[in-house]
C-alpha cells in the first residue's frame, strides 16, 4: 500500500518533465542552465579553494608547494634597485635669468615703503614701528630668527634715517646682492648664500643698526638663480627606473614554498600571492565574481542569438550545438593551460600563447555562421583571461587576433586543405603579434620572444588539427553540413556520381554544365556557390532508376516513350523527384542536398507530355495538375538557380544555332516563364537578381556553345602521305 503513493509521486514528476520538455521556453530555459552550470565547473577549476592565509611569522601548518612552474618577480628587491637608480639621476636645472634682477627689485621696494612710512608726519612713532613691522613680514617674510636681534631701537633707527643714509643702505644692499648671486645658486645653495650676504654686510662701513637691515633684506630676498626643472628630472628618473630588470625567480611545478613548521616569511607570502595560493579574499567571493561573470556572457550572448541569429536560436539543436563548441573548445582551452611542457623560463611564461581559442572560432564558422564566429571569439578571448588569470594581457590579444584571422581563414572554404592553410595563417599571424608585444614591452628579451613566436606558430597548428579532428564528429551528431563536407561529395570518385557517370553519362554530363551555370549565377547574387554546385551534380540522381527514359541518356533512336501513354511517361518523368530524394536518404546525403533534389523542379508543368495529351485528347478530359510535379517549390536561393540553370541548360541544347543573341533571349524567356508560373514565389531572389542571373547563364553558355570553324579535308595526294607514315 506504501508503494502506490511513491508511484503516484514519481508518475507526476515525469508528466512533469514531460510537459516541460515540451514547452520550447522550458526547453531554452533548461539549456541556458545547463550550460552555465558546465561553463562556470569549466572556469572554476582554474580557482583554489584550499588557498591559504598566512601572516609573516606565523609557523607553517603544512607543506606549501607551487601548483604549476610560474616566472615570479620580487617585487620588493625590484623597487629597491629602482629607487636607487632614481636617487643617481642628476636634477635637470635651468638658469632664471631675471633672478637678480627680481630680488634688487625687491628690496628698492621695501626701502621705498620705508621712505613713506618715515615722511608720513601723520604717524607718531610707535605707528610708525608698527606699520614697519607689518611691512617687513609681508614684503620681506624673513627666514626664522632672523628677527630676534631686532629691538625698537633697530627699528627706530631706519625709520629716523635721513635720505642719503637710506640711499646709501639701499645701494650697499644691490651691491652686495650681485656679488652673492653671481654664481649659479640652487635651492640647497640658499644657507650658505644667506650665510655669505651676511658676513658681506658686516664688513659695510654703517653703524650696526643699519648692517643689521642690509642682512635681513639680503637673506630674505636672495633666490635660486637655478630652478629646477621638474617635468624633465622626472622623465629622466622614469627612464632610469623602466631600466631596471625586475629581479625575477622561477618557481618549479611542485617545489616547496613553504615547509611544514618553518616560520612564514614577507618574501613567501609575496610568492604565494603570485602564484595565487595567498587568500586575499574569501574564495567565495571570488566564485561569486566568476558566477556573475558567466551570467552576464549567457545573457549577452542569449540576446545575440536572439536578436541577429534567431534561425539559429529557434533551432534547438543548433542551440545546443553552440553551447556544445564553447564548452568543448573551452575544455580544451583549460587542458592546454594546465599542461606543464618544459621547465624554461621564457617557455613557462608564454605556455599561455599556445592555448587554442581560435578552433572555436574556426568551427563556428564553419559549422554555424561567420558573424557567430566572431561573436565566439570574443567569448574565448574573455575566457582565456580567466583561464590565465590575467598573467598577461598579450595573452588574450593573441587569443582575440587569432580567432579573428580563423573566422576570415574558413569563410571561403573551397578545397580540402584550406583548414591546414588556416592553422598556417593562424600561426603566422600570431607571431607577428608575439614580435610585436616584444618590441612594445621593456622588459621583454630576445628568447622570450623566440619561445613565444614558437609557442604562437604552435597555437595555429594545433587549432587547425583539433577543428579537423572534431568537425566530422559534430557534422555526424547534429546533422550539419559544413563546406568540408560537401567538398568531399563534389569529389568525382564518389559512390553516387561514379554511378551517375556510368549509368547515365547524359545526365552526368548535363549536371556538371548545370552546376557551372548554377555556381557563376550564386557568386553573382551572393548566394552559397558550393552548395550550389554540389547541388547541382546530384539535383538529377533519381533518373538512376529509369535512365534510357530520359532523352539525354538515349544512345539509340528509339524512344521508350512512344510506346506508352503521355500520362504514363508524364509519371515516370516526375517520379525521378521521389526516387532522386529516397537514393540521398539511402548515400546519406545532407539535408541541403536533399531539398534541392526535392525542390529544383517545384510544381512545374511537364509541358511536353501535357502537349501530346491534348493533341490526343478526344473528350476532354486531360488535368493540368495530373502533368505537374508534385514537389514543393525551391525554398533557398540555391534550390531556385538550380531549377533555373537546369531548365535553360536543356533548353539551350535543343537550340540548332545557339548564337550568343538566340541563347540570351531563350534564357530570358525560360526565367521569365518560371516567374510567372510562380515557381520562385518562395524563395528571396529579386528582379535584380533574376537579371544577374540571366547575365551569368549567358556568359557560361556563350564559352560552351561559342562558333567553331569547319576544318577543311585533306588533299588527296595528303592522304596518301598520312597513311604511308601511319603504316610501320
Amino acid at each position: 500500500m506504501a508503494a502506490s503513493p511513491i508511484r503516484e509521486g514519481f508518475l507526476v514528476i515525469e508528466q512533469a518533465v514531460i510537459a516541460m520538455l515540451k514547452n520550447a521556453t522550458a526547453r531554452h530555459l533548461l539549456l541556458g542552465v545547463g550550460f552555465f552550470t558546465l561553463v562556470t565547473l569549466l572556469l572554476a577549476t582554474g580557482l583554489h579553494p584550499g588557498e591559504v592565509d598566512l601572516k609573516p611569522g606565523q609557523i607553517c601548518p603544512r607543506d606549501i608547494t607551487a601548483p604549476r612552474t610560474a616566472v615570479l618577480v620580487d617585487e620588493a628587491k625590484t623597487e629597491e634597485l629602482r629607487q636607487q637608480a632614481a636617487a643617481e639621476v642628476q636634477k635637470v636645472y635651468q638658469e632664471d635669468a631675471g633672478a637678480l634682477q627680481a630680488m634688487q627689485q625687491q628690496a628698492d621696494e621695501f626701502y621705498h615703503q620705508v621712505r613713506e612710512i618715515s615722511h608720513n608726519a601723520a604717524l607718531d612713532a610707535s605707528s610708525k614701528e608698527a606699520l614697519l613691522r607689518r611691512l617687513v613680514e609681508e614684503k620681506l617674510a624673513p627666514p626664522p630668527g632672523l628677527l630676534k636681534e631686532f629691538n625698537s631701537r633697530t627699528f627706530s633707527a631706519l625709520l629716523k634715517a635721513d635720505e642719503d643714509s637710506l640711499e646709501q643702505i639701499a645701494a650697499e644692499t644691490r651691491r652686495i646682492a650681485a656679488v652673492v648671486m653671481s654664481r649659479p645658486l640652487k635651492e640647497e645653495d640658499l644657507a650658505a648664500a644667506r650665510e655669505q650676504a651676511r658676513l658681506e654686510a658686516q664688513r659695510l662701513p654703517l653703524n650696526e643698526d643699519y648692517r643689521k637691515w642690509v642682512t635681513l633684506v639680503l637673506q630674505s630676498t636672495v633666490r635660486p638663480t637655478m630652478i629646477l626643472n621638474q617635468e624633465a628630472t622626472d622623465r629622466l628618473v622614469a627612464e632610469a627606473r623602466s631600466r631596471v630588470q625586475p629581479v625575477q625567480r622561477t618557481v618549479m611545478q611542485g617545489q616547496v614554498i613553504i615547509r611544514k613548521g618553518d616560520p612564514v616569511k614577507a618574501e613567501d607570502i609575496e610568492i604565494l600571492k603570485q602564484l595565487g595560493l595567498q587568500r586575499t579574499r574569501s574564495w567565495w567571493i571570488t566564485a561569486g565574481g566568476l558566477v556573475l561573470l558567466v551570467l552576464v556572457l549567457g545573457g549577452i550572448s542569449f540576446f545575440y542569438l536572439r536578436l541577429y541569429h534567431p534561425a539559429i536560436y529557434a533551432n534547438e539543436r543548433l542551440t545546443v550545438l553552440f553551447g556544445l563548441l564553447i564548452l568543448v573548445c573551452l575544455a580544451a582551452n583549460r587542458g592546454v593551460a594546465a599542461l606543464n611542457f618544459s621547465s624554461s623560463t621564457e617557455l613557462a611564461s608564454t605556455s599561455g600563447y599556445l592555448i587554442p581559442a581560435a578552433a572555436c572560432s574556426m568551427l563556428t564558422a564553419i559549422l554555424l555562421d561567420t558573424r557567430l564566429g566572431i561573436f565566439s571569439t570574443i567569448l574565448m578571448g574573455i575566457t582565456v583571461g580567466i583561464i590565465t588569470q590575467g598573467q598577461d594581457i598579450s595573452f588574450v590579444m593573441v587569443a582575440l587576433i587569432s580567432g579573428l584571422v580563423g573566422v576570415y581563414s574558413v569563410s571561403r572554404v573551397n578545397q580540402g586543405w584550406d583548414l591546414a592553410k588556416a592553422g598556417l595563417l593562424i600561426g603566422g599571424v600570431n607571431l607577428l603579434v608575439i614580435v610585436a608585444v616584444g618590441l612594445i614591452s621593456y622588459d621583454a628579451n630576445l628568447s622570450w620572444v623566440l619561445w613565444g613566436s614558437l609557442c604562437g606558430v604552435l597555437n595555429g597548428l594545433l587549432s587547425a588539427v583539433f577543428a579537423t579532428g572534431i568537425l566530422p564528429y559534430l557534422e555526424t551528431a547534429f546533422g550539419v553540413t559544413s563546406a568540408v563536407r560537401l567538398l568531399e561529395l563534389a569529389n568525382p570518385n564518389q559512390p553516387l556520381l561514379k554511378r551517375l557517370l556510368l549509368e547515365a553519362p547524359g545526365t552526368y554530363h548535363h549536371s556538371i554544365v548545370v552546376g557551372n551555370l548554377a555556381e557563376a549565377a550564386a557568386e553573382a547574387v551572393g548566394a552559397q556557390p558550393l552548395v550550389v554546385r554540389v547541388g547541382a551534380y546530384y539535383h538529377d540522381i533519381g533518373k538512376l532508376k529509369r535512365p534510357y527514359f530520359f532523352i539525354e541518356n538515349q544512345r539509340s533512336k528509339e524512344n521508350p516513350h512512344d510506346k506508352i501513354s503521355p500520362n504514363l511517361s508524364s509519371l515516370v518523368i516526375t517520379s525521378h523527384i521521389k526516387d532522386g530524394v529516397e537514393l540521398a536518404r539511402q548515400y546519406r546525403l545532407p539535408q541541403v542536398v536533399v531539398d534541392i533534389i526535392n525542390q529544383h523542379h517545384g510544381n512545374s508543368l511537364v509541358a511536353y507530355f501535357y502537349q501530346r495529351a491534348l493533341e490526343n485528347d478526344q473528350f476532354d478530359t486531360v488535368e493540368e495538375a495530373s502533368y505537374r510535379y508534385d514537389a514543393p517549390k525551391p525554398q533557398t536561393r540555391e534550390a531556385a538557380l538550380i531549377m533555373l540553370a537546369d531548365a535553360v541548360e536543356a533548353a539551350v541544347r535543343s537550340l540548332q544555332k545557339p548564337t550568343p543573341g538566340r541563347i540570351e533571349g531563350l534564357v530570358r524567356r525560360i526565367i521569365k516563364d518560371k516567374l510567372n508560373d510562380g515557381q520562385l514565389e518562395e524563395c528571396d531572389l529579386t528582379f535584380k537578381d533574376l537579371d544577374l542571373i540571366a547575365t551569368a547563364f549567358v556568359r557560361v553558355l556563350s564559352g560552351i556553345y561559342h562558333a567553331r570553324i569547319e576544318y577543311p579535308e585533306l588533299p588527296a595526294r595528303e592522304v596518301r602521305e598520312v597513311k604511308k607514315q601511319a603504316v610501320p
